[in-house]
């Protein structure tokens, strides 16, 4: 197990580089009416990436969303997992596909919003490569302490971290991920330091938790419900302005007195920079619909995720505010530093 400290700066160039994927929507806001060739599109299967391996978060809402798109469109939507260096084998795959609206990418922030602040080096630009189609899900994420640890309260844990001699251990799914930026969000509107032990994935993260070689994780619901349900960890704060229907007795940060200390995953559809906008418009009316039907919100909400929807201006948007929050973290973490 590597024990990590990191203390960050941003790349040049990054903020703008990723901010600026604002610009691209606007071209899809002015789209044409639709041409005969998107009149009958899909007219073969579409390739859905997704850049994890299978059974994953990502993979719990692609083959649902997969299956009622063959219902809604008589049209194969055929899940091809594509994991590898965090994601952004699968999203350089999309990247440099035929802009033909036939290869997709189950996209998410660490492709998108977080890739450029952790990444020196990238095979594509997630502001000239990639356009956004529909925001699907996001997924809060969580701080749980393992039951052997002393902390019951996250107010134990403020007062440790405050009080102690050595800063607090933190575990995280792995560098440059949400778990490792929620830990760093906390320690920066807490003012205290962390010492980050970072992990390659939930499950490995989950196991030392709950063994007691690591005490706090930033994780998700559906990852650590196991782990709950048989007392071996529990929830202490949700990192979000509104409690979770799945946890409805722990409180937010925000009722905490740390309203800024939010954080989640949130997975959409993004396609090749070129592919004509009238079938980006078809894709997201396609995708509405399935978002709209009440089977496949209760897939999410089973899987402890929250059904979003709206517009491609909507989903701009969002991405944008969600690549400043972790811009403005990266101005006193380097995260680049540590890859």
């Amino acid at each position: 197990m590597k024990l990590a400290s990191t203390h960050i700066r941003p790349r040049p160039g990054a903020i703008a580089a990723i901010v600026g994927i604002v610009a691209i929507a606007g071209a899809l806001l002015s789209a044409p009416m639709p041409s005969r060739a998107a009149a009958t599109f899909p007219d073969r299967p579409i390739t859905l990436i997704t850049p994890y391996p299978p059974g994953g978060s990502l993979d719990a809402v692609g083959r649902p969303l997969a299956q009622m798109f063959e219902k809604a469109t008589g049209q194969s939507m055929i899940i091809e997992n594509v994991g590898g260096a965090g994601g952004l084998i699968g999203a350089n795959k999309v990247a440099k596909a035929a802009a033909d609206g036939n290869t997709l990418l189950l996209a998410s922030n660490g492709q998108v919003t977080i890739a450029p602040l952790v990444y020196k080096d990238m095979s594509y630009d997630p502001q000239t490569d990639l356009v956004p189609i529909v925001h699907l899900v996001d997924q809060t994420a969580v701080l749980y302490a393992g039951a052997k640890s002393p902390y019951k309260t996250f107010a134990d844990v403020a007062a440790a971290a405050r009080n102690g001699q050595e800063p607090l251990q933190f575990a995280s799914t792995g560098t440059g991920s949400i778990s490792h930026l929620a830990l760093e969000l906390l320690a920066q509107k807490m003012g205290v330091r962390f010492t980050h032990v970072p992990y390659r994935g939930a499950a490995p993260a989950l196991q030392d938790l709950a063994g007691g070689q690591v005490p706090l994780l930033f994780t998700f619901v559906g990852s650590a419900k196991p782990l709950t349900q048989s007392g071996m960890v529990r929830p202490l704060a949700v990192a979000a302005t509104q409690r979770l229907a799945s946890l409805p007795d722990v409180p937010t940060f925000a009722e905490l007195g740390y309203p800024d200390v939010q954080a989640s995953v949130w997975i959409g559809l993004m396609a090749p920079k070129g592919t004509p906008a009238d079938r980006i418009g078809k894709l997201s009316t396609i995708v509405a619909g399935i978002l709209a039907n009440p089977d496949f919100k209760k897939i999410m909400a089973d899987n402890n995720m929250e059904t979003k929807g709206g517009s491609v201006a909507a989903f701009q948007a969002m991405m944008a505010a969600d690549a400043r929050r972790w811009t403005d973290l990266a101005r006193t973490v380097d995260l680049a530093s540590t890859r």
